[in-house]
């Protein structure tokens, strides 16, 4: 690869030479102007982004550090379908904008921050999307102590104030659980998502208050604690059937874990939406398509990304100083709800 010392000693410049001409031309006199702009050309050279924005100090990157662990499922698995939706959505808005997207994976949860002091410490990004929000969220605190330009995507318990886009899991829980009481279910389980989460409690606010409109009381029993996964919507789905009084319909963290829930069923002889009704959380493209089709509480998660990008780049632009955004989800009903059996 051609470097910036390899431009110089063919041109018969300094290294600062050929520095001045990448940051400013008009530092250079005209005849090494054209001497280097030959040289460069000849050793088809690129320069790097980082030199090329020395002079505008912006690197035209958007930081984003998703968690990759197989012990670790408290964030969405980078490979999914919700993950990739989103992050089509922000890339369409950077793409406009002429922006890229810095991924930098974290593989434990306690390597983000190392990640985080050194994009902002080396100046690699203009800004920063934060997601798998916790409530005392260090990686917040982090970041809007040092006042750097970022937009979360979810809220947590912050004193500071902060630029967030997310989605009233709250809501969407609660009209889950209407639904399935209006078609007649008493025993509804709830596999929540993992402890630790701003949206696990979200939600168990909304289950809560469903139960509480519906009337129904709130069984320990019927409560277990998941993840975004098959798996662990088979390993629940496994332990609920067991109990002497079964559940006829559960909830889920999302639709992965719905997915995973609906399998059980299958093996063990049930028919979903029938025998035991499954609601997920996401709406990701494949629901349409399992059979039977999956119900469930849709996240838009392309417009997310839409919305967390451009309320990112308001802040760049001082357009907005803090935009604050929360997207109310729906609930569709699909195959997998119906009555409970007599």
């Amino acid at each position: 690869m051609t470097t910036i010392r390899d431009i110089a000693q063919a041109a018969g410049v300094s290294i600062g030479t050929v520095s001045n001409f990448l940051n400013d031309p008009g530092l250079v006199a005209e005849g090494t102007r054209e001497a280097i702009q030959r040289k460069i050309q000849e050793l088809d050279y690129h320069p790097r982004a980082a030199a090329r924005s020395l002079k505008s100090r912006q690197t035209r990157r958007i930081g984003l550090v998703p968690v990759i662990s197989p012990e670790d499922n408290h964030s969405p698995d980078p490979g999914d379908a919700a993950f990739l939706e989103f992050l089509a959505g922000l890339n369409t808005v950077a793409a406009e904008s002429g922006y890229d997207i810095l991924i930098s994976a974290a593989v434990t949860a306690r390597q983000e921050l190392t990640i985080y002091e050194r994009l902002i410490g080396e100046a690699q990004v203009d800004g920063l999307i934060l997601m798998g929000m916790r409530p005392q969220d260090e990686r917040l605190r982090f970041v809007t102590e040092r006042g750097f330009p970022c937009v979360a995507y979810g809220r947590a318990d912050s004193q500071r104030p902060y630029a967030y886009v997310d989605v009233d899991g709250e809501a969407g829980i609660a009209a889950a659980v209407r639904h399935l009481a209006e078609l007649g279910h008493r025993r509804i389980a709830y596999i929540t998502p993992p402890e630790g989460l701003m949206c696990t409690r979200q939600r168990w606010a909304g289950f809560e208050r469903g139960m509480q409109a519906a009337g129904l009381p709130i069984d320990p029993d019927y409560i277990l604690e998941g993840g975004f996964n098959e798996r662990s919507g088979q390993i629940c789905t496994h332990l609920l059937m067991d109990l002497p009084q079964p559940p006829t319909a559960i909830l889920t963290a999302n639709d992965a874990c719905a997915f995973g829930a609906m399998r059980v069923l299958q093996i063990r002889g049930l028919q979903t939406g029938k025998d035991v009704s499954v609601i997920g959380f996401d709406d990701v493209s494949l629901a349409t398509h399992w059979h039977p089709s999956l119900t469930t509480i849709a996240q838009p998660f392309r417009k997310i990304g839409f919305t967390v990008m451009q309320s990112l780049f308001a802040i760049l632009a001082q357009k907005e100083t803090l935009p604050q955004t929360v997207i109310e989800p729906h609930l569709i009903v699909r195959q997998s709800t119906g009555r409970p059996p007599e």
